[in-house]
Protein backbone atom coordinates (compact mmCIF):
# COMPACT_ATOMS: atom_id res chain seq x y z
CA UNK A 1 0.00 0.00 0.00
CA UNK A 2 1.83 3.74 -1.34
CA UNK A 3 1.80 6.54 1.10
CA UNK A 4 -1.62 7.96 -0.17
CA UNK A 5 -2.97 5.12 1.03
CA UNK A 6 -2.88 6.70 4.74
CA UNK A 7 -3.64 9.85 3.87
CA UNK A 8 -7.20 9.93 5.90
CA UNK A 9 -5.31 8.81 8.87
CA UNK A 10 -2.89 11.95 8.82
CA UNK A 11 -5.89 14.27 7.95
CA UNK A 12 -7.56 13.47 11.48
CA UNK A 13 -4.24 12.96 13.22
CA UNK A 14 -3.78 16.96 12.18
CA UNK A 15 -7.42 18.15 13.26
CA UNK A 16 -7.51 19.99 16.15
CA UNK A 17 -10.37 21.63 18.21
CA UNK A 18 -11.07 25.25 20.06
CA UNK A 19 -8.26 25.65 22.63
CA UNK A 20 -8.54 26.03 25.89
CA UNK A 21 -7.56 28.71 28.65
CA UNK A 22 -3.33 29.06 29.20
CA UNK A 23 -2.15 26.66 31.25
CA UNK A 24 1.09 25.87 32.39
CA UNK A 25 2.79 22.92 31.64
CA UNK A 26 4.08 20.43 34.15
CA UNK A 27 5.74 17.13 34.63
CA UNK A 28 4.39 14.35 37.02
CA UNK A 29 7.64 14.21 39.45
CA UNK A 30 6.11 10.61 41.12
CA UNK A 31 8.73 8.35 42.10
CA UNK A 32 12.51 8.46 41.39
CA UNK A 33 13.95 10.73 38.64
CA UNK A 34 15.58 8.26 36.39
CA UNK A 35 13.56 4.73 36.31
CA UNK A 36 13.77 1.42 33.96
CA UNK A 37 11.04 1.19 32.00
CA UNK A 38 9.03 -1.75 31.96
CA UNK A 39 7.48 -4.30 29.37
CA UNK A 40 4.25 -2.88 30.55
CA UNK A 41 6.12 0.47 29.77
CA UNK A 42 6.27 -0.50 26.14
CA UNK A 43 3.37 -1.91 24.82
CA UNK A 44 0.06 0.06 24.93
CA UNK A 45 -1.84 2.23 27.12
CA UNK A 46 -5.43 1.78 26.11
CA UNK A 47 -7.64 5.22 26.65
CA UNK A 48 -11.16 5.76 25.73
CA UNK A 49 -10.39 10.03 24.59
CA UNK A 50 -11.04 10.92 21.13
CA UNK A 51 -7.84 11.97 20.12
CA UNK A 52 -5.31 9.31 21.95
CA UNK A 53 -2.80 7.75 19.95
CA UNK A 54 0.45 6.18 20.74
CA UNK A 55 3.17 6.02 18.51
CA UNK A 56 6.92 3.81 18.87
CA UNK A 57 9.97 5.60 16.59
CA UNK A 58 13.08 4.23 15.72
CA UNK A 59 16.03 6.29 14.31
CA UNK A 60 18.73 3.85 12.63
CA UNK A 61 21.89 5.00 11.10
CA UNK A 62 24.02 2.66 8.84
CA UNK A 63 27.90 3.07 8.96
CA UNK A 64 27.33 3.11 5.40
CA UNK A 65 25.14 6.48 5.87
CA UNK A 66 21.65 5.31 4.63
CA UNK A 67 19.41 6.98 7.75
CA UNK A 68 15.59 5.41 8.51
CA UNK A 69 13.25 6.60 10.63
CA UNK A 70 10.54 3.36 11.34
CA UNK A 71 7.43 4.39 12.79
CA UNK A 72 4.81 2.41 14.39
CA UNK A 73 1.07 4.16 15.34
CA UNK A 74 -2.30 3.26 16.99
CA UNK A 75 -4.81 5.82 16.61
CA UNK A 76 -8.96 6.40 18.15
CA UNK A 77 -8.33 9.28 15.26
CA UNK A 78 -9.91 8.49 11.96
CA UNK A 79 -12.93 9.51 9.47
CA UNK A 80 -14.97 6.84 10.81
CA UNK A 81 -12.73 4.33 13.33
CA UNK A 82 -9.21 4.41 14.70
CA UNK A 83 -6.62 3.32 12.73
CA UNK A 84 -2.72 1.67 13.13
CA UNK A 85 -0.17 2.37 11.18
CA UNK A 86 3.35 1.52 9.95
CA UNK A 87 6.21 4.39 7.97
CA UNK A 88 9.77 4.37 6.82
CA UNK A 89 11.20 7.33 5.65
CA UNK A 90 14.50 6.26 4.33
CA UNK A 91 17.59 8.13 2.85
CA UNK A 92 19.99 6.24 0.77
CA UNK A 93 23.94 7.07 1.44
CA UNK A 94 24.65 10.60 -0.10
CA UNK A 95 21.03 11.11 -0.80
CA UNK A 96 19.29 14.35 -1.04
CA UNK A 97 15.77 13.54 0.14
CA UNK A 98 14.20 10.68 2.18
CA UNK A 99 11.85 8.51 0.46
CA UNK A 100 8.55 7.61 2.19
CA UNK A 101 7.28 4.38 2.67
CA UNK A 102 3.56 4.06 4.52
CA UNK A 103 0.80 1.15 5.38
CA UNK A 104 -2.46 1.56 6.79
CA UNK A 105 -4.69 -1.15 8.87
CA UNK A 106 -7.76 -0.86 10.75
CA UNK A 107 -7.18 -1.31 14.75
CA UNK A 108 -8.23 -5.04 15.04
CA UNK A 109 -5.01 -5.69 12.95
CA UNK A 110 -2.98 -4.22 16.03
CA UNK A 111 -1.93 -6.97 18.07
CA UNK A 112 0.67 -7.48 21.20
CA UNK A 113 2.01 -9.98 22.86
CA UNK A 114 3.08 -9.74 26.82
CA UNK A 115 5.33 -12.85 26.87
CA UNK A 116 7.19 -12.30 24.44
CA UNK A 117 7.32 -8.03 24.60
CA UNK A 118 5.94 -7.93 20.45
CA UNK A 119 3.63 -5.73 19.04
CA UNK A 120 2.27 -6.36 15.80
CA UNK A 121 0.53 -4.06 13.18
CA UNK A 122 -0.64 -6.27 10.02
CA UNK A 123 2.64 -8.40 8.70
CA UNK A 124 5.10 -5.59 10.67
CA UNK A 125 6.73 -6.11 13.69
CA UNK A 126 8.44 -5.08 16.56
CA UNK A 127 9.21 -6.78 19.53
CA UNK A 128 11.44 -5.43 22.76
CA UNK A 129 12.95 -8.25 25.01
CA UNK A 130 15.17 -6.28 27.66
CA UNK A 131 17.80 -4.35 25.89
CA UNK A 132 17.04 -5.82 22.63
CA UNK A 133 14.71 -4.50 20.25
CA UNK A 134 13.67 -7.06 16.64
CA UNK A 135 12.29 -5.15 13.63
CA UNK A 136 10.06 -6.86 10.74
CA UNK A 137 8.79 -4.83 7.91
CA UNK A 138 7.07 -7.19 5.39
CA UNK A 139 5.84 -5.07 2.24
CA UNK A 140 5.71 -5.59 -2.02
CA UNK A 141 7.75 -2.57 -1.90
CA UNK A 142 10.40 -3.29 1.18
CA UNK A 143 11.30 -5.72 3.27
CA UNK A 144 13.61 -4.74 6.61
CA UNK A 145 14.64 -7.48 9.36
CA UNK A 146 17.16 -5.80 12.03
CA UNK A 147 17.95 -6.23 15.76
CA UNK A 148 19.25 -3.17 17.31
CA UNK A 149 20.84 -4.47 20.98
CA UNK A 150 20.80 -1.69 23.55
CA UNK A 151 23.76 -0.28 25.58
CA UNK A 152 21.69 0.19 28.50
CA UNK A 153 18.34 -0.35 29.90
CA UNK A 154 15.46 1.95 29.07
CA UNK A 155 14.60 5.16 30.94
CA UNK A 156 11.77 7.76 31.95
CA UNK A 157 11.60 10.67 33.98
CA UNK A 158 9.83 10.05 37.30
CA UNK A 159 6.66 8.07 35.60
CA UNK A 160 7.12 9.76 31.99
CA UNK A 161 3.92 12.03 31.70
CA UNK A 162 3.85 15.58 31.20
CA UNK A 163 0.22 17.10 31.98
CA UNK A 164 -0.53 19.95 29.20
CA UNK A 165 -3.46 21.73 31.08
CA UNK A 166 -3.60 22.64 34.77
CA UNK A 167 -6.15 20.02 35.74
CA UNK A 168 -4.02 16.94 33.45
CA UNK A 169 -6.63 16.02 31.51
CA UNK A 170 -4.52 16.48 28.38
CA UNK A 171 -1.11 15.00 28.59
CA UNK A 172 1.89 13.03 27.10
CA UNK A 173 3.44 10.48 28.11
CA UNK A 174 7.52 9.77 26.96
CA UNK A 175 9.69 6.53 26.86
CA UNK A 176 12.93 6.13 26.29
CA UNK A 177 12.97 2.66 25.67
CA UNK A 178 16.46 2.17 23.91
CA UNK A 179 18.27 5.08 24.43
CA UNK A 180 21.23 3.73 22.49
CA UNK A 181 22.37 0.48 20.67
CA UNK A 182 24.14 -1.04 17.80
CA UNK A 183 22.39 -2.55 15.10
CA UNK A 184 22.53 -5.29 12.22
CA UNK A 185 20.43 -6.91 9.68
CA UNK A 186 19.05 -6.53 6.14
CA UNK A 187 16.88 -4.37 4.24
CA UNK A 188 15.22 -4.95 0.44
CA UNK A 189 13.84 -2.14 -1.20
CA UNK A 190 13.37 -2.48 -5.20
CA UNK A 191 14.76 -5.39 -5.18
CA UNK A 192 18.16 -4.40 -4.13
CA UNK A 193 19.12 -5.84 -0.92
CA UNK A 194 21.44 -4.73 1.22
CA UNK A 195 23.21 -5.54 4.71
CA UNK A 196 23.09 -2.73 7.25
CA UNK A 197 24.68 -2.38 10.53
CA UNK A 198 25.19 0.75 12.58
CA UNK A 199 23.85 2.75 15.57
CA UNK A 200 20.03 2.96 16.54
CA UNK A 201 17.21 4.38 19.14
CA UNK A 202 13.98 3.58 20.08
CA UNK A 203 11.26 6.13 21.75
CA UNK A 204 7.50 5.87 22.51
CA UNK A 205 5.16 8.54 23.16
CA UNK A 206 1.25 8.38 24.29
CA UNK A 207 -0.77 11.39 24.67
CA UNK A 208 -4.65 11.58 24.47
CA UNK A 209 -4.51 15.18 22.85
CA UNK A 210 -3.94 16.33 19.61
CA UNK A 211 -0.39 17.94 19.75
CA UNK A 212 -1.29 20.55 17.13
CA UNK A 213 -3.86 21.49 19.67
CA UNK A 214 -1.06 22.77 22.39
CA UNK A 215 1.70 22.84 20.45
CA UNK A 216 2.92 25.21 17.47
CA UNK A 217 7.06 23.76 17.41
CA UNK A 218 8.64 20.66 18.15
CA UNK A 219 12.71 20.32 18.11
CA UNK A 220 14.21 16.92 18.30
CA UNK A 221 18.19 15.40 18.17
CA UNK A 222 19.99 12.20 18.56
CA UNK A 223 23.30 11.72 18.44
CA UNK A 224 25.80 8.79 18.24
CA UNK A 225 29.55 9.67 19.99
CA UNK A 226 32.11 6.59 20.20
CA UNK A 227 30.99 6.41 23.51
CA UNK A 228 28.32 8.77 24.39
CA UNK A 229 24.45 9.76 23.50
CA UNK A 230 22.58 12.69 23.13
CA UNK A 231 19.25 12.51 22.69
CA UNK A 232 16.37 15.12 23.28
CA UNK A 233 13.00 16.32 22.19
CA UNK A 234 11.28 19.74 22.77
CA UNK A 235 8.13 21.67 21.99
CA UNK A 236 7.15 24.90 22.59
CA UNK A 237 3.06 25.57 23.92
CA UNK A 238 0.96 27.44 21.05
CA UNK A 239 0.90 31.24 22.44
CA UNK A 240 -2.55 31.05 23.78
CA UNK A 241 -0.64 28.19 26.05
CA UNK A 242 2.08 30.37 27.23
CA UNK A 243 4.19 29.92 24.26
CA UNK A 244 7.09 27.97 26.37
CA UNK A 245 9.78 26.13 25.36
CA UNK A 246 9.65 22.41 27.35
CA UNK A 247 12.86 20.10 26.63
CA UNK A 248 13.03 16.17 27.85
CA UNK A 249 17.07 15.41 27.38
CA UNK A 250 18.58 12.34 27.91
CA UNK A 251 22.39 12.01 28.30
CA UNK A 252 24.37 8.32 28.69
CA UNK A 253 27.50 6.18 27.75
CA UNK A 254 28.00 2.62 27.56
CA UNK A 255 27.06 1.77 30.64
CA UNK A 256 24.47 3.48 32.45
CA UNK A 257 22.02 6.86 31.70
CA UNK A 258 24.19 10.39 33.01
CA UNK A 259 21.03 12.42 33.64
CA UNK A 260 17.29 12.18 32.22
CA UNK A 261 15.97 15.81 33.06
CA UNK A 262 13.35 18.57 31.44
CA UNK A 263 16.16 21.19 32.24
CA UNK A 264 17.37 20.67 29.19
CA UNK A 265 18.50 24.64 28.52
CA UNK A 266 18.00 24.42 24.75
CA UNK A 267 17.88 27.30 22.63
CA UNK A 268 17.60 27.27 19.03
CA UNK A 269 18.58 29.80 16.40
CA UNK A 270 19.51 30.88 12.70
CA UNK A 271 16.07 29.70 10.70
CA UNK A 272 16.33 28.52 7.51
CA UNK A 273 13.18 30.06 5.01
CA UNK A 274 11.28 26.84 3.34
CA UNK A 275 11.61 27.79 -0.53
CA UNK A 276 8.53 26.12 -1.68
CA UNK A 277 5.19 27.94 -1.79
CA UNK A 278 3.85 27.23 1.33
CA UNK A 279 7.05 26.42 3.69
CA UNK A 280 7.94 27.84 7.34
CA UNK A 281 11.04 28.97 8.43
CA UNK A 282 12.99 26.29 10.31
CA UNK A 283 15.66 26.49 12.99
CA UNK A 284 18.90 24.92 11.88
CA UNK A 285 21.25 25.96 15.54
CA UNK A 286 20.29 24.13 18.29
CA UNK A 287 22.08 25.44 21.78
CA UNK A 288 22.66 23.02 24.62
CA UNK A 289 23.67 24.56 27.86
CA UNK A 290 22.83 21.80 30.25
CA UNK A 291 23.71 22.11 33.75
CA UNK A 292 22.87 18.77 36.51
CA UNK A 293 24.60 17.98 39.71
CA UNK A 294 28.05 16.56 38.88
CA UNK A 295 27.75 16.79 34.92
CA UNK A 296 27.60 19.89 32.27
CA UNK A 297 26.97 19.62 28.75
CA UNK A 298 27.54 22.86 26.77
CA UNK A 299 27.94 23.25 22.74
CA UNK A 300 26.22 23.39 19.37
CA UNK A 301 24.25 21.22 16.92
CA UNK A 302 24.50 23.00 13.73
CA UNK A 303 22.39 21.43 10.79
CA UNK A 304 24.74 21.19 7.67
CA UNK A 305 21.64 20.48 4.91
CA UNK A 306 17.80 18.48 4.49
CA UNK A 307 17.62 15.61 3.47
CA UNK A 308 13.76 14.54 4.02
CA UNK A 309 11.39 17.46 3.66
CA UNK A 310 7.87 15.71 4.30
CA UNK A 311 5.23 18.02 4.28
CA UNK A 312 2.53 15.36 5.33
CA UNK A 313 -0.22 17.43 4.06
CA UNK A 314 1.92 17.90 0.21
CA UNK A 315 0.99 14.19 -0.39
CA UNK A 316 -2.72 14.36 -0.31
CA UNK A 317 -5.45 15.26 -3.04
CA UNK A 318 -5.89 19.05 -3.59
CA UNK A 319 -9.20 18.63 -2.37
CA UNK A 320 -8.51 17.02 0.76
CA UNK A 321 -5.46 18.94 1.55
CA UNK A 322 -7.74 22.54 0.79
CA UNK A 323 -9.79 21.15 3.65
CA UNK A 324 -7.31 19.35 6.10
CA UNK A 325 -5.27 23.33 5.80
CA UNK A 326 -8.02 25.33 6.95
CA UNK A 327 -8.61 23.76 9.94
CA UNK A 328 -4.68 21.98 10.63
CA UNK A 329 -2.25 24.34 8.74
CA UNK A 330 0.55 23.06 7.30
CA UNK A 331 2.96 20.74 9.23
CA UNK A 332 5.77 20.02 7.81
CA UNK A 333 9.15 17.92 9.04
CA UNK A 334 12.21 19.05 8.67
CA UNK A 335 15.39 16.21 9.05
CA UNK A 336 18.39 17.61 8.81
CA UNK A 337 22.40 15.89 8.89
CA UNK A 338 23.77 18.17 11.49
CA UNK A 339 27.32 18.76 13.24
CA UNK A 340 27.79 18.26 16.73
CA UNK A 341 30.60 20.38 18.85
CA UNK A 342 29.92 19.63 22.12
CA UNK A 343 31.73 19.34 25.44
CA UNK A 344 30.45 17.00 28.25
CA UNK A 345 32.01 17.58 31.49
CA UNK A 346 31.48 14.96 34.55
CA UNK A 347 32.21 15.69 38.10
CA UNK A 348 36.09 14.81 38.82
CA UNK A 349 37.15 13.87 35.53
CA UNK A 350 38.46 16.05 32.68
CA UNK A 351 36.24 17.30 30.08
CA UNK A 352 34.96 15.15 27.24
CA UNK A 353 34.58 16.66 23.70
CA UNK A 354 31.88 15.52 21.69
CA UNK A 355 32.02 16.06 18.14
CA UNK A 356 30.32 14.26 14.97
CA UNK A 357 27.50 13.86 12.69
CA UNK A 358 24.06 14.10 14.22
CA UNK A 359 20.49 13.75 13.36
CA UNK A 360 18.09 16.99 13.95
CA UNK A 361 14.27 17.01 13.00
CA UNK A 362 12.00 20.22 13.31
CA UNK A 363 8.58 19.90 13.07
CA UNK A 364 7.09 23.78 11.79
CA UNK A 365 2.95 24.24 12.05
Amino acid sequence: MSVKAISSLWIAVLLFTALPAQAKVKADMSGAAVQQTSKLDFLRHPDDAKYYTESWTTILQSDQGHILYINFMYTNIGVTSGRAAVSVNLTMPGGSQAKNYGWEYDQDEYQEDFESGTIKIGPHSLTLQGKTARYRIEAPDMRINITLNGWTNGAKFHDGKICIDDACDEWVVSFFHVPRGDFEGEMSVGGQRARLKGQGYLDHMVNNQLSSKWSTHWWTTRYFAPDHTVAFWAFKTRPDRGGEKVTRLLIADRERILTLTDNGGLKTDTPVKDPAPKGHSYDTVYNLDVKRSGLTLVGTFVGKGLHDRDGVLERLPWAQRTIAQAVAGNPIIYRQRGEATLTLTLEGQPPIPLTGAALMEAIVN
